[in-house]
């Protein structure tokens, strides 16, 4: 009844003509690790069940040349920051459960801008963004309003921060991540209207994180609904980052033969996602004058992960073609297209009637997404560092419009490991893209120069082409990756090295899981890991002081709950 209520009401919203508002509401939804394959209006024949999210794309703009980074705290924070994550020090890795660093203090995030325009600003859901003190939590970076754990993972019933396989494919109330992993901490915090700390909420535990952020999202908008101020709202879900489990109500959706056991948990997540989206559309189509006024983005943060066969039907060179990500080579971690290449779409009754259920092949990434709501909110970004992102709201309503961007930083890891693996540096420039297994960049991990770009050693059994240097691929007649053109187009892979090698020269040391954790200049180097033992019951709280922290002692008083 709910979902049909919300879909008659979009269908009935959606032929009123709305004019621009100068401040319009904003609605951000991240889906976490979902691939470009994985959503009903992606692709119709795999029997997903996305009804509310497909409703929004199929009456708004879908993107389908949009890219992020290929893993979590890389997206999100070039996501709140409009830079490239070579500029902050999230191109190596994902900030670790236990390191003391954050994305740097002297960034602006994207709810601080629009706190700036006169916004309320709320966030429900995952973070990962740094936590080792109260200054780098979402409370103190621009949110007026926090609920939601800080970790890259965690047990969508009982928090536990781990990514241990869950002990149950449709009820997995009872994970608590025995022997698998030392990090049992308890990551739920939430913050009350108007405090500046978020706490941690034990009265979470054994509710689903999406049902906590559809509660959330849902109060929010009812009292916003008697407020006088435009609102940004976003909501950061776990689904389907694993340990994969969702409820017997979402899995039954998939019990036919037609599904493996591992589709019917991973879709059953995906409808379980589109289901708390669907209550949220419900509350916000049922005050109209505040539908009417309000911009929806969705993205994922990366590309799906492997999942188990019965998920992947992967098939193909090393790395392989898997139907997560289908038709893209790759997944999450990889700047292959299926690490970075994902679901996006735009909806608003704001758009013109002219590009409402219009696909775009225009070319957009993650770090856009700021320059252009603080745009339609009105405000500035004098206060940010220097942007990579454009403002592209032009190009999303008008269709003859060109985007902005006409190239885009994949990513360029110069050390010799992390999460971001190989190949470890890409560049797009229109349709062309090089990749290099390694490189390096000046006065990073010993290196002297930037560049150039190693080849792959035979011995790893990687795609043999990497082993004959950079590769170069035409995505616009390649979307595959599979024809490397760098000998048949020697000057376009000169300047694209060439501008490969200008990017990569503006980079910061990036962030390690051990110390000195960003290089010997960093102010923390000397900082504790988190001092906490594992447990259910012990939350995994920030533990370095603001207060009383000196030079000598950049951590101040260490504490644990």
């Amino acid at each position: 009844m709910a979902l049909s209520l919300f879909l008659s009401a979009l269908l009935l919203i959606g032929l009123v003509p709305v004019a621009r508002s100068f401040k319009p509401n904003i609605l951000f939804i991240l889906a976490d690790d979902l691939g470009y394959n994985e959503m009903g209006f992606m692709n119709t024949s795999r029997g997903l069940h996305t009804p509310v999210l497909d409703g929004l794309a199929s009456s708004g703009v879908i993107l389908k040349n949009y890219y992020v980074q290929p893993i979590c705290s890389p997206t999100r924070s070039a996501f709140m920051t409009g830079r490239y994550t070579v500029r902050l020090g999230t191109q190596s890795n994902v900030i670790y459960w236990n390191t003391p660093w954050g994305v740097p203090l002297n960034e602006t995030f994207l709810p601080q801008n629009l706190q700036d325009a006169g916004y309320a600003t709320a966030m429900f859901g995952k973070w990962h963004l740094g936590m080792f003190k109260q200054s780098y939590t979402p409370i103190r970076r621009g949110f007026d309003e926090h609920m939601g754990y800080y970790q890259g993972c965690e047990s969508k019933y009982t928090h536990v921060a781990a990514c241990c396989t869950a002990g149950s494919p449709d009820h997995d109330n009872e994970y608590v991540c025995h022997d698998q992993m030392q990090y049992e901490g308890y990551d739920w915090f939430k913050s009350g209207v108007g405090q500046n700390t978020s706490l941690p909420d034990p009265t979470a535990n054994q509710t689903s994180s999406a049902e906590l952020i559809g509660d959330a999202a849902v109060e929010f908008l009812q009292r916003q609904s008697n407020g006088d101020r435009p609102w940004f709202l976003y909501l950061p879900f776990q689904n389907i980052h694993g340990p994969y489990t969702t409820t017997p109500e979402y899995r039954g959706l998939f019990n036919s033969s037609e599904f493996s056991e591992g589709e019917k948990t991973i879709f059953g997540y995906i409808a379980e996602m589109d289901a708390a989206v669907g209550r949220v559309m419900n509350q916000l189509t049922s005050v109209p004058d505040m539908y009417q006024n309000t911009v929806i983005v969705f993205s994922s943060d990366n590309g799906a992960p492997n999942a188990g066969p019965d998920v992947d039907h992967d098939h193909g060179k090393n790395p392989g073609w898997i139907a997560r990500n289908y038709p893209f080579r790759g997944h999450k971690g990889l700047i292959w297209e299926g690490g970075t290449r994902v679901p996006g779409f735009v909806h608003s009754p704001l758009l013109p009637v002219s590009v409402k259920g219009t696909v775009s092949q225009e070319l957009y990434h993650v770090t856009d997404w700021l320059p252009t709501l603080v745009g339609l909110a009105g405000g500035t970004t004098h206060r940010n560092l220097a942007l990579d992102g454009h403002d592209i709201w032009n190009s999303l309503i008008e269709r003859e419009q060109r985007s902005p961007r006409t190239e885009m930083l994949y990513n360029v890891n110069p050390i010799d490991g992390g999460q971001a693996g190989t190949p470890r540096a890409g560049l797009r420039v229109g349709d062309y893209k090089v990749l290099c297994w390694s490189y390096t960049v000046a006065g990073i991990a010993g290196a002297n120069t930037t560049g150039p770009c190693s080849p792959c050693p035979a011995a790893k059994g990687y795609d043999p082409e990497l082993a004959k240097g950079p590769v170069l691929y035409n995505l616009a007649d390649d979307p595959g990756e599979t024809t490397n053109l760098a000998t048949r187009h020697p000057e376009v892979l000169k300047r694209m090295l060439a501008r490969l090698a200008e990017l990569a020269d503006g980079s910061v040391e990036p962030q390690q899981w051990v110390p000195p954790y960003q290089g010997e200049s960093y102010y923390c180097k000397d900082c504790p890991l988190h001092p906490n033992g594992t447990g259910v019951g012990e939350p995994w709280s920030p533990w370095c002081a603001d207060n009383g922290e000196s030079r000598e002692n950049p951590c101040g008083p260490v504490w644990s709950d």
